[in-house]
């Protein structure tokens, strides 16, 4: 697989690390964010294979930012990652995300969603 790089955005810094960790161990490059702000920064300075976004950040709703993400570049799919099970594919198409993963996982699941959207991409 060529080298693809994700973007963690989650304001939870274990969380963030915690994910960087599993994916920078499969050999997947990953830049974190703990806000939208930096989440936009990085994007607009990198090229990335998939987003990975935390439902609910401190300030800010997953909507919100999927919009924004999207007027930098709309072809990079987006996962959000909740605990909150009630997320069902109309909220995901409302804003525009392309999957989720539900917190708590296990990593080989996890992985194993990660890597299907990587090679789909």
């Amino acid at each position: 697989m060529e080298e693809k790089k994700v973007l963690v955005i989650d304001d939870e810094d274990f969380i963030r690390e915690l994910i960087c960790d599993f994916l920078e161990f499969e050999g997947i490059a990953c830049d974190e964010a703990e806000n939208s702000q930096q989440a936009l920064s990085l994007l607009s300075n990198n090229d990335y294979a998939l987003i990975l976004l935390d439902r609910h950040l401190q300030h800010q709703e997953a909507g919100e930012i999927t919009a924004e993400i999207k007027k930098i570049n709309d072809e990079i799919p987006i996962v959000i990652l909740t605990g909150d099970h009630l997320c069902n594919d109309e909220y995901l198409d409302s804003i525009g995300a392309n999957g989720v993963i539900f917190k708590p996982f296990k990593v080989d699941e996890f992985m194993q969603k990660i890597k299907l959207f990587l090679e789909n991409k």
